[in-house]
Protein backbone atom coordinates (compact mmCIF):
# COMPACT_ATOMS: atom_id res chain seq x y z
CA UNK A 1 0.00 0.00 0.00
CA UNK A 2 1.32 3.45 -0.86
CA UNK A 3 0.98 6.50 1.27
CA UNK A 4 -0.58 9.60 -0.28
CA UNK A 5 1.14 12.85 0.60
CA UNK A 6 -0.10 16.37 0.06
CA UNK A 7 2.19 16.67 -2.95
CA UNK A 8 0.70 13.51 -4.49
CA UNK A 9 -2.81 14.77 -3.85
CA UNK A 10 -2.02 18.02 -5.67
CA UNK A 11 -0.49 16.09 -8.56
CA UNK A 12 -3.51 13.79 -8.78
CA UNK A 13 -5.82 16.77 -9.22
CA UNK A 14 -3.81 18.10 -12.15
CA UNK A 15 -5.06 17.42 -15.64
CA UNK A 16 -3.73 14.50 -17.65
CA UNK A 17 -2.00 16.87 -20.06
CA UNK A 18 -0.10 18.56 -17.24
CA UNK A 19 0.94 15.21 -15.79
CA UNK A 20 2.15 14.06 -19.19
CA UNK A 21 4.02 17.29 -19.86
CA UNK A 22 5.86 17.44 -16.55
CA UNK A 23 5.88 13.78 -15.56
CA UNK A 24 8.80 12.68 -17.71
CA UNK A 25 12.21 14.17 -18.13
CA UNK A 26 13.64 14.50 -21.62
CA UNK A 27 17.07 12.95 -22.12
CA UNK A 28 19.78 13.18 -24.75
CA UNK A 29 18.16 10.51 -26.92
CA UNK A 30 14.84 12.35 -27.02
CA UNK A 31 16.70 15.57 -27.85
CA UNK A 32 18.55 13.80 -30.68
CA UNK A 33 15.21 12.52 -32.03
CA UNK A 34 13.81 16.05 -32.03
CA UNK A 35 16.89 17.39 -33.86
CA UNK A 36 16.71 14.57 -36.42
CA UNK A 37 13.05 15.32 -37.09
CA UNK A 38 13.67 19.07 -37.36
CA UNK A 39 16.61 18.72 -39.75
CA UNK A 40 15.22 15.70 -41.60
CA UNK A 41 18.42 13.71 -41.11
CA UNK A 42 19.09 10.25 -39.61
CA UNK A 43 19.05 10.02 -35.83
CA UNK A 44 22.72 9.00 -35.75
CA UNK A 45 23.72 12.19 -37.60
CA UNK A 46 21.60 14.30 -35.26
CA UNK A 47 23.20 12.62 -32.22
CA UNK A 48 26.67 13.38 -33.60
CA UNK A 49 25.70 17.02 -34.17
CA UNK A 50 24.26 17.24 -30.66
CA UNK A 51 27.44 15.73 -29.17
CA UNK A 52 29.56 18.22 -31.14
CA UNK A 53 27.50 21.17 -29.88
CA UNK A 54 27.64 20.01 -26.26
CA UNK A 55 31.40 19.38 -26.50
CA UNK A 56 31.89 22.86 -27.99
CA UNK A 57 29.92 24.46 -25.16
CA UNK A 58 32.03 22.55 -22.59
CA UNK A 59 35.28 23.57 -24.28
CA UNK A 60 34.23 27.21 -24.52
CA UNK A 61 33.19 27.26 -20.87
CA UNK A 62 36.56 25.83 -19.92
CA UNK A 63 38.44 28.32 -22.09
CA UNK A 64 36.38 31.51 -21.92
CA UNK A 65 34.17 31.02 -18.87
CA UNK A 66 30.94 32.20 -20.53
CA UNK A 67 28.85 31.07 -23.51
CA UNK A 68 25.85 33.15 -24.64
CA UNK A 69 23.35 31.76 -27.14
CA UNK A 70 20.98 34.46 -28.37
CA UNK A 71 17.35 33.55 -27.78
CA UNK A 72 18.28 30.61 -25.52
CA UNK A 73 20.40 31.73 -22.57
CA UNK A 74 23.84 32.12 -21.05
CA UNK A 75 26.07 29.45 -19.50
CA UNK A 76 28.65 30.88 -17.11
CA UNK A 77 31.39 29.32 -15.00
CA UNK A 78 31.45 30.83 -11.50
CA UNK A 79 33.19 30.23 -8.22
CA UNK A 80 30.89 29.89 -5.24
CA UNK A 81 32.66 31.30 -2.20
CA UNK A 82 33.46 28.97 0.65
CA UNK A 83 31.92 29.54 4.04
CA UNK A 84 31.87 28.20 7.54
CA UNK A 85 28.97 25.97 8.63
CA UNK A 86 28.10 24.67 12.05
CA UNK A 87 27.43 20.97 12.38
CA UNK A 88 23.81 20.66 13.58
CA UNK A 89 24.49 17.95 16.17
CA UNK A 90 27.91 18.80 17.55
CA UNK A 91 27.95 22.57 16.96
CA UNK A 92 31.44 22.16 15.50
CA UNK A 93 32.44 24.75 12.87
CA UNK A 94 33.20 23.25 9.44
CA UNK A 95 34.98 25.21 6.73
CA UNK A 96 33.81 24.54 3.17
CA UNK A 97 36.22 25.49 0.38
CA UNK A 98 35.38 27.53 -2.72
CA UNK A 99 33.52 25.53 -5.35
CA UNK A 100 33.54 26.00 -9.11
CA UNK A 101 30.11 25.59 -10.70
CA UNK A 102 28.16 26.31 -13.90
CA UNK A 103 25.22 28.72 -13.87
CA UNK A 104 22.57 28.86 -16.62
CA UNK A 105 20.47 31.98 -17.04
CA UNK A 106 17.66 31.49 -19.57
CA UNK A 107 16.84 34.29 -21.98
CA UNK A 108 13.54 36.12 -21.74
CA UNK A 109 12.54 34.61 -25.09
CA UNK A 110 13.13 31.05 -23.79
CA UNK A 111 11.05 31.77 -20.71
CA UNK A 112 8.19 33.07 -22.84
CA UNK A 113 8.42 30.16 -25.31
CA UNK A 114 8.34 27.49 -22.61
CA UNK A 115 5.29 28.72 -20.72
CA UNK A 116 2.47 26.20 -20.68
CA UNK A 117 -0.02 28.72 -22.07
CA UNK A 118 2.29 29.81 -24.92
CA UNK A 119 1.23 28.90 -28.46
CA UNK A 120 3.27 26.23 -30.22
CA UNK A 121 6.09 27.51 -32.41
CA UNK A 122 5.46 27.08 -36.13
CA UNK A 123 7.64 24.53 -37.91
CA UNK A 124 10.17 25.83 -40.40
CA UNK A 125 9.40 24.96 -44.00
CA UNK A 126 11.70 22.52 -45.74
CA UNK A 127 14.03 23.95 -48.34
CA UNK A 128 15.18 26.99 -46.39
CA UNK A 129 18.44 28.71 -47.27
CA UNK A 130 20.42 26.90 -44.56
CA UNK A 131 19.44 23.44 -45.82
CA UNK A 132 22.02 23.72 -48.60
CA UNK A 133 24.77 24.43 -46.08
CA UNK A 134 23.90 21.74 -43.54
CA UNK A 135 24.67 18.09 -44.00
CA UNK A 136 25.97 17.98 -47.53
CA UNK A 137 27.90 14.81 -46.80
Amino acid sequence: MTRTTNQNAVQNTATAADADAFGRQANKGILADQVAEELNVPRRTAARVLDAVLDAVSDLLRGRGKVAVKGFGTFERRIRKGRAYKHPLTGESIDVANKETIIFKPSDQLIIDTRTDAPARPKKTQGSSTDDILFQG
